[in-house]
């Protein structure tokens, strides 16, 4: 069976003007990506070069906890990655202050699912 994988991206802090040239590249190739969020200025961006994605807010209005939507959310992008290569897209950076790139990574490891994180700015630079 062919290993998928995951690469978790951030969106920046805010306008689609912070996004690093990689992470750019990385949505416009992407087969499928999840976003954490629609709710993000440079999802206005994206939507304007037809870059189509599927947002996990509907698990914001249907959990009780964020603990739950963290948990909803890891467990559909590892499904997805069951299928496919998929792109993860956080606001701001993945590595600061995002529950859900912890919890992927760790569950990454033990599903032995390669993974790849692009940095990004923070909404803290």
């Amino acid at each position: 069976m062919m290993q998928h994988q995951l690469t978790i991206v951030g969106l920046g802090p805010g306008p689609a003007a912070y996004l690093s040239l990689g992470v750019v590249s990385i949505l416009q190739h992407a087969g499928q990506i999840i976003l954490r969020t629609a709710a993000h200025p440079t999802v206005a961006a994206l939507l304007a070069k037809d870059v189509n994605f599927t947002a996990c807010d509907n698990f914001y209005e249907t959990e009780n906890s964020f603990e739950e939507v963290y948990t909803k959310i890891v467990n559909f992008v590892l499904q997805a990655c069951q299928k496919t290569d998929v792109v993860y897209a956080v606001p701001g950076s993945p590595l600061v202050a995002e529950k859900t790139v912890g919890l992927l990574r760790e569950k990454a490891a033990v599903a032995g699912l390669a993974l790849n994180v692009e940095p990004a700015m923070s909404f803290l630079d």
